[in-house]
């Protein structure tokens, strides 16, 4: 007869009459009434027991949800082989690409140079000639766009993709493609290009209702943003069949009580062919001490509990939102050696918030990447499976050891989700339920 053990992984929450499970690794939801509740948490309690009628089934359906395991299953070393299979599967190549560091915005908190050089065409070749041969080779190649503004290189971006494209459907490879942009640029005549060159996703971030985002992100020289980026996004898709938008709203003390605001000037847009997500501003430096402090100070110990009602709010709107963290067993896509950051001078740096001199760790050839080896294996050593800490978390099956970047600086890199476990749970849940209940398809 097998044996069970309750998972490390349950959290478990009321809802007025109701009360909901959640198991963090198999990503299960169950929401029961407090008898059946009680029944449940005594199977979890004694799982061999020889249990018979209504307590046989609800134990039938915990291990298949997950929240009872075999005795003698190791759910830690589970968790550990999905991760590394997720770390290191190299079959579907992901590059992202910057054409340029230069940026036409001036955001009051961005951590980049917002200068540098631009992609000139001999480095662009090089780039392509090898992307081609990595596409005659794997069964998926991905190409994101990233900067800087990379849509200030869009020629570069058309010729790359073009290449890329034609080469994989030579090949029989599948290819797909991305863009993160601050929409400023983005006319209906390049939107016009995106289908053809498989530009299937564009995150554009909008910091609230106009008064706050053009406070935030204006142009240089200060000139306001929100209306042409919103005028953009829709135009964007009108003229694309399959486009989506990732829609990111970054929080601060200023527009914090004005975002449901900006969730009201979408009720027209396709949501079906949008998400969207929620970050406190990212301090990227230690110049604006000031504004950062205020921040903190604001965000206080529970900056995940503060921020989640914009996700409920989201989902009421008939939006789809989505929690970066549950969308693969790594914690970001550059946990990953099949993730490739290339900045514009060919330079291959290890991910997107670590470009700055100095963090390069390779560079594109003539004969393909060649790594600093020293620092190539640096940036990988950090292993979630042999902190203690992480191999005792319960939110490690989403969170997979936290981030990369944060760890080479000396922190522990852990997602604001984890200061409030169960809260986290309560969120997710409840953006299901609105998703569901509003005909969200994912």
């Amino acid at each position: 007869m097998i044996e069970y053990k309750e998972s490390k992984y349950n959290v478990w929450f009321e809802e007025g009459e109701k009360v909901v499970f959640v198991n963090y690794l198999t990503r299960a939801i169950a929401t029961v009434n407090k008898d059946r509740a009680k029944m449940i948490k005594e199977i979890l309690e004694n799982p061999n027991k020889n249990w018979n009628g209504e307590y046989k089934k609800l134990k039938e359906d915990l291990i298949y949800g997950g929240y009872l395991v075999n005795k003698y299953f190791d759910e830690l070393q589970h968790l550990k082989m999905m991760n590394y299979i997720s770390r290191y599967d190299t079959s579907s190549p992901i590059f992202t690409i910057m054409p340029t560091l230069q940026c036409n915005f001036d955001c009051v908190y961005c951590y980049e140079s917002k200068e540098g050089p631009s992609m000139r065409y001999e480095i662009a070749e090089r780039i392509v000639d090898y992307l081609c041969e990595i596409a005659r080779k794997k069964r998926k190649i991905s190409i994101g766009w990233f900067g800087g503004e990379p849509l200030i290189s869009f020629e570069i971006i058309r010729y790359i993709n073009e290449r890329v494209a034609k080469v994989c459907e030579e090949y029989n490879s599948e290819f797909h493609s991305s863009m993160s942009t601050n929409g400023f640029l983005l006319s209906e005549d390049k939107a016009r290009y995106f289908d053809e060159l498989k530009i299937r996703n564009v995150q554009i971030t909008l910091d609230g209702p106009p008064e706050y985002h053009n406070k935030y992100r204006p142009l240089k020289g200060g000139a306001e943003t929100f209306d042409k980026i919103y005028n953009n996004m829709k135009k964007l898709l009108e003229v694309t069949e399959t486009t989506q938008i990732s829609l990111r709203v970054n929080v601060g003390v200023e527009n914090y009580d004005h975002i449901p605001q900006l969730l009201d000037m979408f009720d027209e847009f396709p949501k079906e062919r949008m998400r969207i997500y929620f970050r406190w501003i990212f301090q990227g430096g230690e110049d604006k001490n000031g504004f950062y402090k205020k921040l903190h100070e604001f965000k206080g110990l529970n900056s995940f509990k503060k921020i989640s009602k914009f996700y409920v709010k989201a989902a009421e709107k008939g939006f789809k939102v989505f929690f970066p963290i549950l969308t693969q067993s790594r914690y970001c896509e550059y946990d990953s050696v099949a993730a490739t950051v290339i900045g514009p001078e060919g330079e291959v740096y290890p991910c997107t918030v670590a470009v700055m001199k100095g963090s390069e760790f390779g560079k594109v050839t003539e004969n393909g990447i060649e790594y600093e080896k020293e620092k190539y294996l640096y940036w990988y050593k950090p292993d979630a499976f042999e902190d203690e800490e992480c191999k005792s978390c319960k939110i490690l099956p989403i969170c997979m050891g936290g981030c990369r970047n944060a760890k080479m600086g000396g922190n522990k890199g852990c997602p604001e989700e984890k200061r409030d476990m169960e809260h986290f749970a309560k969120v997710w849940y409840f953006t299901k339920k609105l998703e569901k209940s509003c005909g969200v398809e994912k």
